[in-house]
């Protein structure tokens, strides 16, 4: 028999073909993970996955299967084997690059499994198995040394079956195999606690800063806790301020448990579906008892109850007895949509997400794999979940960029999820208040199935949006005009909530000396280093690069200082100067770096500890607190001038996603964008709330200037520590594709330099290719890229391929 093998480690488009021993012919299987020797490779083994089988095929064999992995189990479905090859056929990516992809990090590996004899039993084992030196020799072994890695017994037995003969000998009964992961010592974090002595009247020490007083007031009142940045909605920076008063020491604790989210909320009854709730589930309803595949768009406006569609539409996938996946952009951001699932489907759901630990992502897979838990809920990875007999795949927030993947195989997940739905002959429902416009247009030609959900659920009503020009405002501060500031303090008099989006994190975007112009660059990316209050420091948000900053002119040490462009720090600032008894949240990366952090605010602010919760994007995502009445919005245009075709779009659906947090009850909702740029019709629509509008007025631009969805778009990117050999290498691949590309199908842009164009001392060029009636083969693309490699040998020349890219800079 031979076997037609994916092999990692060995970058080439064919698979390898080899021979199968026979003692492995009877559990072979298509999608197992097989041991190999390469005839001519210098690796005495390699890893592989197994593509297909051939009784007798043609071809020389270039090397044998030795063993079989995880027990000979498949670690990959008919389904994701078939998937992986679209994606590489699609994105142009290696085969055995979208292979591993889909197979989760603790499965490839299991040199150090730990091997042990079971322990002794009277009656026989249930299942007899033939006896072999080989497995004789492994009881041998262990009746000596007790417990071996697999690592172990391979040196002293080989590689050849090793692996097979435990698992059989695991299936008799015989000996036990548990899976081995790598932690060095348990985890920890720093935590911080009362300090056991204090200096004598603490009061004093805290008369000045109001958020170190409430922070001592907490940490006073509970002394035998260790409380985590975050926690309490303290930072790290007031922790830090409290030990250097001496009221507060730092110490080291066992970090919490990582596969809870911890956020929860009471569960909220289905108690009847709202009348365009009710339609959209009969239509989900009907295509599942058709038993077909069919895509929904289901357009509902923020607060329109598309969640409830979801479950309702999920319990009746799991009545058929069917398994299903939910997709969510960000699991970590969106905590109560994962709540709301876990109240509905208890053990029958699993969720992934990317703080898990290898061994609990092993222990998910093992779950979703053996049919413990039939929802898999996580981010775009999770639309590879070993699930079989799959129902329904939902994507939430389908626009949304986070689903496509930065690095190769750049695959995305809202369409790979429509075509694993499908290969599954299942439905697949793509969810949003302002869909993408490929989505769009694709439900307007009946690509797909269009479902809306035009009103909120509950009488609620949509809040209404108000312009507030800042030029022609009167300030309070800096950053909040005087609008939004009486807003604000009409709201806490009413004991009502509030959300503040600053789409920039820090507490300025860059710092400029007014005596010499210097402006602090990052020493690694050709971008301004951003200005940290917190640590006085200054960040590159690109490669994460850190200096400090004591408040002078790095150049000539100047304190005549101008610092430009508020960030979230700095807006928090100013917050707690015009509102000094008003406890704020700030939610952005700085603040929720740690463990459940972000999960800690939100449980704050749905118990009203504060009222004012301030923060970038993430607080425009799946939040729902129905005393929520206002919304602000720092600086609505940010990013509506960067030279991207999607800026708009991007721009619409963060303004419409956090405007959709105000109102969601009874009480009617507002929303205040403070902005620059008043002309631009892009304000027009948001203030309408109407998206088709919006949508048909981008759509005639994108058409005028042939961008997708009317053309198809491949970003080629050429990087290399000299910025000559990155734009050599950007002129040579073009050289290689025009004859490919005729000038009727398409044009070729560029070369470049990328928005930004050096990042991690690497120079950026770009090549961008509008694709109009025309496909160019993945086997095209990485074999001009293999071309132009070679004319570059020994220049460290890498070149990347982005097919849809999300992101032109």
């Amino acid at each position: 028999m031979l076997a037609i093998v994916y092999v990692e480690r060995i970058y080439r488009d064919e698979p390898f073909l080899l021979t199968v021993p026979e003692g492995l012919e009877a559990t072979i299987q298509p999608g197992c993970q097989a041991l190999l020797s390469l005839a001519r490779h210098k690796a005495s083994a390699y890893v592989g996955y197994v593509w297909s089988l051939d009784a007798a095929g043609d071809g020389e064999p270039e090397g044998e299967v030795l063993d079989l992995l995880n027990g000979g189990v498949p670690v990959l479905t008919p389904v994701l084997l078939k998937l992986a090859l679209w994606i590489s056929d699609y994105y142009a990516a290696l085969p055995i690059d979208c292979l591993s992809t889909a197979v989760p990090a603790p499965l490839r590996s299991v040199v150090d499994d730990v091997v042990e004899l079971a322990g002794f039993q009277l009656e026989s084992p249930e299942t007899r198995i033939k006896s072999t030196g080989l497995r004789r020799s492994i009881l041998k072994a262990l009746a000596t040394a007790k417990r071996l890695t697999v690592r172990q017994l391979r040196k002293r037995l080989g590689r050849k079956e090793l692996y097979s003969a435990i698992a059989e000998l695991e299936r008799a009964g015989l000996v036990t195999v548990r899976k081995s992961f790598v932690e060095t010592k348990p985890r920890t974090v720093t935590a911080w606690r009362l300090a056991a002595a204090l200096p004598e009247e603490p009061e004093n020490l805290l008369a000045r800063s109001r958020r170190k007083r409430e922070a001592f007031e907490l940490l006073s009142s509970r002394p035998e806790q260790r409380f985590l940045a975050g926690e309490g909605g303290i930072s790290r920076a007031v922790f830090n301020g409290l030990v250097a008063m001496g009221l507060v020491e730092k110490t080291e604790t066992a970090a919490p448990a990582r596969e809870s989210l911890r956020f929860d909320e009471p569960q909220k009854k289905i108690t009847s579906l709202g009348k365009h709730q009710q339609i959209a589930l009969d239509a989900l309803g009907e295509a599942l008892r058709q038993k077909r595949f069919q895509t929904f768009l289901l357009h509902g406006v923020t607060g329109s109850g598309k969640t409830l569609v979801y479950i309702e539409l999920l319990r009746r996938v799991l009545a058929e007895g069917k398994t299903a996946i939910v997709l969510v952009p960000e699991i970590s951001l969106t905590p109560q949509t994962a709540a709301r699932f876990r109240h509905y489907f208890g053990d029958d759901i699993q969720i992934m997400h990317s703080a898990m630990s290898d061994r609990e992502k092993y222990d998910a897979w093992q779950r979703l794999r053996q049919g413990k838990a039939r929802i898999a809920l996580g981010a775009r990875s999770t639309i590879f979940a070993p699930l079989e007999n799959v129902g329904a795949i939902i994507v939430d927030e389908e626009h949304d960029a986070a689903y496509k993947q930065d690095r190769t195989p750049r695959y995305h997940a809202r369409d790979t999820a429509v075509m694993r739905a499908k290969f599954e002959n299942a439905l697949c429902v793509l969810g949003s208040a302002t869909p993408s416009f490929e989505s769009y247009r694709n439900a307007l030609e009946g690509k797909y199935a269009l479902l809306e959900l035009p009103e909120r659920v509950d009488n609620a009503r949509m809040p209404s949006i108000e312009l507030v020009w800042m030029p022609g405002s009167q300030r309070v501060t800096p950053s909040i005009s005087g609008a939004l500031y009486d807003a604000i303090r009409l709201r806490l008099q009413r004991n009502e909530q509030v959300i503040l989006l600053q789409n920039r994190r820090g507490f300025a975007g860059s710092i400029l000396c007014f005596d010499c112009g210097h402006s602090p660059q990052c020493r690694h990316c050709n971008i301004p280093l951003v200005y940290h209050a917190s640590d006085q420091s200054l960040r590159c948000h690109y490669c994460g690069h850190i200096e400090p900053f004591r408040q002078t002119c790095p150049a000539c040490k100047s304190e005549n200082l101008f610092y430009k462009s508020s960030g979230t720090e700095r807006i928090e600032e100013e917050l707690n100067e015009l509102f000094p008894g008003e406890r704020i949240l700030r939610m952005d990366i700085d603040t929720t770096s740690t463990k459940d952090a972000h999960a800690s605010m939100l449980t704050a602010f749905r118990e009203k500890s504060a009222r004012i919760l301030l923060g970038t994007q993430m607080v425009a995502k799946g939040l729902d607190f129905p005393e929520v009445t206002l919304v602000g919005v720092l600086m609505a245009d940010i990013g509506l001038n960067l030279p991207d075709f999607r800026a708009s779009e991007r721009i619409y659906s963060l303004l419409m996603q956090v405007a959709g947090r105000a109102g969601r009850s009874s009480m009617p909702g507002e929303v205040l964008l403070q902005l620059y740029n008043r002309d631009n019709e892009l304000f027009q629509h948001v203030i309408r709330a109407d998206y088709r509008h919006f949508f048909e007025a981008e759509m005639a631009s994108r058409r005028e200037l042939a961008y997708p969805p009317f053309t198809r778009l491949v970003k080629l990117e050429c990087s290399s520590p000299s910025e000559a050999v990155a734009e050599k290498g950007a002129l040579a691949l073009r050289e290689h594709l025009r004859p490919h590309l005729p000038e009727a199908f398409g044009a070729i842009l560029g070369p470049a330099p990328a928005g930004i164009n050096r990042i991690k001392n690497r120079y950026r060029y770009q090549l961008i290719l509008k694709l109009t009636g025309i496909k160019l083969s993945a086997t095209l693309l990485r074999q001009v890229q293999y071309d132009t490699l070679n004319a570059f040998r020994g220049e460290n020349l890498v070149i990347t391929v982005d097919v849809d890219p999300q992101h032109l800079l």
